[in-house]
């Protein structure tokens, strides 16, 4: 009976000792797990990881972005897709998502404007200037601009090609490459595979990578003003997209936001 006893002096500490311990290590792991997930427009991706970055050096909360065509991650949050804030390339989707009762009341908000650029790497070969561009010119295979079925730039892009009386020419040439959104636009121009580009002007105008070419800004009196807004989805408000709300409008996510060639939205 007296060596249970002694066992049970021994035992009996250290599993309290275990408990507290592990107690302590899930407290630390239910920290760092704490993140915020966001689906965000193609346009915006390069801008927001480096504001992501910065946040969670800050925070310690990590940021998971998604990332797509506006049309296709409105579609997705529609089937319920596990996001909490959705930073759009419009403001046609957060205003529907907002009719729809699917976001936090009061959470829509403009966090950019975007602007349109014209942009040729071989101004050489293909001005990038489009009162010079003639769909026959053989050095032109195609012209990239994202989809504007599911894509704003795309939307806009449409519009200003119709209004230089270039769209159908290039169309019936079948010189017009599509892409799924904004990023694949700029892309099939960064590739080779198409000398010029309608695209967002954040994709050439990012800090830390210089571009060469040509680039050309739309003016902004030929496409509807491009109102980038963001909300938080129903029932995902917490104190991770709190502070991450509170970090984008922090002076230095402003200046960051403008380096990479955005206009600045009003929360």
């Amino acid at each position: 009976m007296i060596i249970k006893r002694n066992r049970m002096k021994f035992f009996i500490p250290g599993l309290l000792s275990f408990l507290i311990l592990f107690n302590g290590l899930t407290s630390a792991q239910a920290s760092t797990q704490e993140s915020v997930r966001i689906a965000a427009a193609s346009n915006f991706l390069a801008t927001l990881k480096v504001l992501s970055k910065d946040f969670t050096e800050q925070t310690g909360i990590r940021v998971n972005i998604s990332n797509g065509a506006t049309g296709m991650l409105y579609a997705q949050i529609k089937k319920g897709a596990p996001y909490d804030m959705f930073f759009s390339a419009d403001s046609k989707r957060p205003e529907l998502l907002e009719k729809e009762g699917l976001i936090e009341p009061n959470s829509r908000f403009t966090y950019v404007t975007g602007k349109l650029v014209a942009w040729s790497p071989n101004s050489h070969l293909v001005s990038a200037d489009l009162l010079k561009l003639n769909a026959n010119n053989r050095r032109l295979r195609f012209l990239a601009m994202a989809n504007p079925k599911t894509a704003p730039y795309g939307e806009a892009a449409l519009m200003v090609l119709k209004h230089y009386g270039i769209y159908d020419n290039l169309k019936a040439l079948n010189k017009i490459a599509l892409g799924e959104n904004v990023g694949k636009a700029y892309h099939y121009v960064a590739s080779g595979n198409a000398q010029i580009g309608l695209i967002a002007k954040s994709y050439v105008s990012n800090p830390n990578k210089s571009v060469g070419g040509e680039v050309i800004d739309i003016p902004q009196n030929l496409y509807p003003e491009i109102k980038q807004q963001a909300v938080v989805l129903k029932g995902k408000k917490s104190p991770a997209t709190d502070a991450f709300l509170q970090y984008f409008n922090s002076d230095k996510a402003r200046k960051l936001i403008l380096a990479y060639g955005y206009g600045l939205g009003v929360m």
